[in-house]
């Protein structure tokens, strides 16, 4: 077999214009077919079809034989196969009911910013300031408390802040961090891994539900992961214009500012359409109201 592939591969006159028949389902003939695949480095099926004819041979049923060699070959499913991507999981049920707004919600915690206490003698007193985000599962709304450190106590009443303001609630996210885990201690509520179906069966029935991601998996809480990038991108433009000294009543304000321009944003693609010229917002779901972001804020 070599003495024949070495005779009718020299591309001599004889065997461009009189080439070697071979069947297709012969063991040599898949050989060659492999030997001149290898020599126009994998390419597709009329490239390797070419080669073989050029070469002298003339195989019985050849497209059908390189399209097998093709679709069999490791080489060339490393080159052309398709990238393998994990399928999005279900939404958990509290982001798909119908519920007020901040009934069904995610916390997280960012920051650190130095603010500016008090002046003595031999200068300024700084201090570290966090913020607690609250992000609604169902109506996306977002809302801003600036905390002094990341403990038990400060979660608590910036909860307690929360929940005056916004209503009683009746399930929030939030990842293990151990402030989060110290409040659910001290404030008695229960608390449940989302694996354990037995466990949320028997939660439904309080008033509120905690319900803590797995340890390590950040991608749990992309709802506010995202919300967070947003807000400090908002934040950095605002502190880059602000000249005098951050001091904590600043910081509140600001964050104040940032929940408002974020609950203005579109939640759907803005309509073309002349007569719907509004643009559904999460403020427009708690407020009922549609309103212009600005300084001062103008009210239709």
């Amino acid at each position: 077999m070599r003495t024949v592939f070495t005779q009718w591969t020299l591309g001599g006159r004889d065997g461009s214009h009189h080439p070697v028949i071979m069947p297709k389902n012969h063991y040599a003939t898949k050989l060659f077919e492999r030997r001149f695949h290898h020599q126009v480095l994998h390419q597709g099926r009329l490239l390797t079809e070419g080669a073989i004819r050029t070469g002298g041979f003339w195989v019985v049923g050849a497209k059908n034989l390189v399209r097998s060699e093709i679709r069999t070959c490791v080489t060339c499913r490393k080159l052309r196969g398709s990238f393998g991507w994990q399928k999005m999981a279900d939404l958990p049920e509290d982001r798909l009911q119908s519920a007020p707004p901040f009934s069904y919600f995610g916390v997280d915690t960012f920051g650190p910013w130095i603010t500016t206490q008090r002046r003595t003698r031999g200068g300024t007193v700084n201090q570290k300031r966090w913020a607690l985000i609250f992000t609604c599962l169902v109506s996306r709304l977002v809302h801003l408390e600036a905390i002094e450190e990341l403990s038990t106590s400060s979660f608590i009443n910036a909860l307690r802040r929360f929940t005056g303001l916004r209503g009683q609630v009746i399930q929030f996210r939030s990842d293990r961090g151990t402030n989060f885990i110290g409040a659910v201690h001290e404030l008695n509520i229960p608390a449940d891994l989302i694996e354990d179906p037995l466990a949320l069966k028997y939660f439904e029935v309080n008033k509120i539900t905690r319900v803590f991601n797995p340890p390590h998996a950040s991608h749990f809480g992309g709802v506010w992961e995202r919300m967070i990038g947003a807000s400090r991108k908002i934040l950095d433009s605002l502190l880059m214009n602000h000249k005098g000294p951050l001091t904590h009543e600043v910081l509140t304000t600001f964050l104040m500012e940032v929940s408002a321009i974020l609950n203005a944003r579109p939640l759907v693609a803005i309509c073309t359409d002349p007569d719907a010229p509004q643009v559904l917002s999460p403020d427009m779901l708690i407020h009922q109201k549609y309103f212009t972001v600005g300084h001062p804020r103008v009210w239709y």
